[in-house]
């Protein structure tokens, strides 16, 4: 675990609030797996999580000096790694960051992270559907969401939503769960902030004779 606090403090009514870099993650025996992590957990590019919490402190501290010592709000980023299946074959993780440096609302981000345990490469949509069925899965997760949010087969998905040219559209950010395949639309991606993030569920019932030898593989390990 990570934990870096600005020198600088801001008095509020009752309180002294100071910015903030805090980040906690797992580490595991074996090196390659560590490697996945830190590919994972160092979103902007950093070599290490000190660098990075430095980074931002010290990006902090700049914008404090260049005002003179004075600052109107703190800043703050959280960053957790959490594992979210562990498996002799499949390895899923989430990483969760909350974000404020200004403005009217903070940044949230969750991004689930699949790999191979034995390739240690990353696991994508490809490599779990069958090439020749994408067109049914896609239509098939296009209904479950349609259900979900309560439209009819015919309802426009302009609008409210952000979907280019009105067109449903797979999420990159996915993870197996026991009885489900989880879709992950962050704030932003398919709808305005106010309505927040979308998490979507797609039975295995559904989807299992669409799916490749390796994704059933994931799926079985898991149960």
């Amino acid at each position: 675990m990570v934990d870096e606090h600005s020198n600088y403090f801001l008095k509020g009514d009752d309180q002294l609030d100071t910015t903030y870099f805090r980040a906690s993650y797992p580490v595991f025996d074996e090196v390659k797996i560590n490697d996945l992590v830190s590919s994972i957990v160092h979103l902007e590019g950093d070599t290490s999580m000190e660098e990075a919490a430095h980074r931002f402190i010290s990006a902090y501290n700049e914008y404090v000096d260049d005002n003179n010592g004075k600052s109107t709000a703190t800043w703050n980023r959280d960053l957790q790694v959490d594992v979210v299946a562990n498996t002799p074959v499949y390895l899923a993780l989430r990483t969760k960051q909350e974000e404020y440096t200004g403005g009217a609302h903070g940044d949230h981000v969750t991004l689930y992270s699949n790999f191979d345990r034995q390739s240690n490469r990353s696991i994508t949509i490809d490599d779990i559907i069958r090439k020749e069925n994408k067109g049914r899965f896609t239509t098939i997760v296009e209904q479950c969401f349609r259900k979900q949010e309560g439209l009819n087969k015919d309802d426009s998905l302009n609008g409210k939503y952000f979907f280019e040219e009105g067109k449903f559209s797979l999420a990159d950010n996915f993870t197996f769960e026991k009885n489900e395949l989880l879709f992950y639309y962050n704030i932003y991606e398919i709808k305005s902030y106010a309505e927040g993030s979308t998490e979507l569920r797609i039975p295995y019932t559904a989807i299992k004779d669409l799916m490749s030898e390796k994704g059933l593989h994931y799926i079985n390990s898991i149960n």
